[in-house]
């Protein structure tokens, strides 16, 4: 994925973000938040709305204390939502993040594993 996310054509850029925030959702998996960190901050504003939300995926119910990058994130999404420059798709991306990052009062979170780390198809 590290290679396609790389890609020339951005909806490659924006499949993979996606692909990586919902197989790695609720994990806090440091590779995955290493591979979306680039994304968040594309070029393309799809790519970037994809890889917030993406990133939101992976990072619900992780806090700074696991992973410092977290406390950066949240700043980067409050940076975001303020500016009114930003593109609408960005925004709307960034919103969507911030939404999922507070899911339920950081009392949600989303699972595609069963308790004994087995694939749940229904789920994923």
């Amino acid at each position: 994925m590290s290679l396609l996310s790389e890609s020339y054509s951005p909806h490659v850029r924006y499949g993979v973000a996606l692909a990586v925030g919902i197989s790695c959702a609720g994990t806090g998996l440091s590779e995955a938040i290493t591979l979306l960190e680039p994304l968040t901050s594309d070029v393309v504003d799809f790519v970037c709305q994809g890889a917030l939300i993406a990133m939101a995926m992976v990072m619900i119910q992780t806090n700074e204390s696991y992973d410092s990058r977290v406390g950066a994130f949240r700043h980067k999404l409050e940076k975001i939502i303020l500016d009114k420059h930003k593109d609408t798709k960005n925004k709307m991306g960034t919103i969507l993040a911030s939404g999922i990052m507070d899911a339920g009062s950081r009392n949600i979170t989303i699972k595609l594993k069963s308790n004994s780390k087995h694939d749940r198809l229904t789920t994923i």
